[in-house]
C-alpha cells in the first residue's frame, strides 16, 4: 500500500512566496556599536573556561569595535550634513507607510531639519520625510535670488500687498507703510507697519476658540508690545491667513468682533501691487477721526474703520 505525501509538500512557488514575505517584514537595519558590544560581552560570558578567548583575538575584536564606532559616528555626521544641505532645495520623496506599506509621494521645498530616533528628517510642507526616502533633489522652486538693494526705495512708502497661507494658498490683501526689508529662504519680505486687519484667532501653540482667552492674550500682547502669532481674516471672502506681528491698536467690540492695526507684518515683495508716498502722521490722524462709516469701508480703509468705530463709541457716551 502506498501513501501519498503530495498534500503535505510545498511547491517551489509557495516556498519563494513565504521567503519573500519574511524578507519584506524583516528589519534590515545595520548593527550598531551597542549591538557589537553586546555580542562581545555575551561571547566572554559563555566562553569555555578551559579554552578561553585568546588575548590576540580579544584585542582584534576591540580594534574592530573601535573602527565600527568611528564609522558609525562618521555616518551620523554625513547624514546630518546631507540633511542640512537640502534646506531650501526642492525634493521628491517616496514615503512608505509602516503599517499598510502604501507609498506616498511627497514633493516640495525643504523648510527645516529635525532629528528623532537616531535619524534625520527634512520637513516639507509640515511633513517629516526621512533623508533616505528622498529620490530627487532640484533647486528650490521659490529660492530667493533677489538683491534687496533693488527695493530700498520702498522703505517709507505706502504699499499694497498680499499675505498668504502656505498650507492652503488662501490670500488676503493688506496695506501698510514699509518699515524695512527682510531676506528669507524662499522669498524676500517688506516689513509693514500700520496694517489694518480683522482678527479671527491666535496662531500659537495653544489652539483654542475660547473668546475670553483670546481677548486676554491679545490685550496682554498689546499692552506689553509683544510679538504674537495671529490669524487674520477677510470678512468678504472668509479666507484666513496666519501672520506674526505686534499690535499697535486694538478694538474689541461688544459683539466680539476684533479689529487691530499691526506693526511688523511680513509681506512678500513679489506680491506688492501698488506703491505711493506715505501720508504725513497728521494726515493719518485726521483720516482716522473723519473717516467713513466703519461698516462701509473699502479694502484699504481698515485703519479708518477701527478709528471711526472708536470715535463713534466715544460720542455715544
Amino acid at each position: 500500500m502506498s501513501v501519498s505525501v503530495t498534500s503535505s509538500q510545498k511547491t517551489i512557488q509557495q516556498i519563494i512566496d513565504e521567503n519573500a514575505s519574511r524578507v519584506s517584514n524583516r528589519d534590515t537595519g545595520g548593527l550598531g556599536k551597542d549591538d557589537f558590544l553586546n555580542l562581545l560581552v555575551t561571547q566572554l560570558r559563555y566562553q569555555d573556561p578551559l579554552n578561553p578567548t585568546d588575548d590576540k583575538e580579544f584585542i582584534g575584536q576591540m580594534a574592530q569595535f573601535s573602527a565600527l564606532e568611528q564609522m558609525q559616528n562618521l555616518n551620523t555626521s554625513f547624514s546630518a550634513t546631507k540633511a542640512y544641505s537640502l534646506i531650501g532645495k526642492s525634493i521628491l520623496a517616496n514615503v512608505v507607510d509602516p503599517t499598510t506599506k502604501a507609498i506616498t509621494e511627497v514633493a516640495g521645498d525643504v523648510s527645516s531639519v529635525t532629528y528623532s530616533g537616531g535619524k534625520y528628517y527634512v520637513v516639507v510642507r509640515g511633513t517629516e520625510v526621512a533623508v533616505d526616502d528622498v529620490v530627487e533633489v532640484t533647486e528650490g522652486t521659490y529660492a530667493s535670488q533677489s538683491n534687496l538693494s533693488q527695493f530700498t526705495n520702498l522703505i517709507g512708502c505706502l504699499a499694497n500687498g498680499i499675505v498668504y497661507n502656505p498650507k492652503d494658498g488662501d490670500m488676503i490683501k493688506v496695506t501698510g507703510t514699509v518699515r524695512s526689508l527682510q531676506k528669507g529662504i524662499y522669498e524676500d519680505y517688506a516689513v509693514m507697519d500700520g496694517v489694518s486687519v480683522e482678527i479671527a484667532g491666535l496662531d500659537t501653540a495653544i489652539k483654542t476658540t475660547d473668546a475670553d482667552y483670546i481677548r486676554n492674550t491679545l490685550t496682554t500682547a498689546y499692552e506689553n508690545g509683544e510679538e504674537i502669532g495671529l490669524i487674520i481674516k477677510d470678512s468678504s471672502t472668509g479666507k484666513r491667513v496666519p501672520v506674526t506681528a505686534t499690535i499697535k491698536e486694538l478694538d474689541i467690540s461688544s459683539s466680539g468682533r476684533i479689529k487691530a492695526v499691526l506693526n511688523g507684518v511680513h509681506v512678500p515683495l513679489e506680491s506688492i501691487t501698488n506703491i505711493s508716498k506715505a501720508p504725513a502722521e497728521a494726515d493719518r490722524d485726521t483720516s482716522v477721526t473723519e473717516g467713513a462709516d466703519p461698516e462701509q469701508g473699502d479694502d484699504t480703509g481698515g485703519a479708518e474703520e477701527v478709528g471711526t468705530e472708536q470715535a463713534g463709541d466715544g460720542d455715544g457716551n
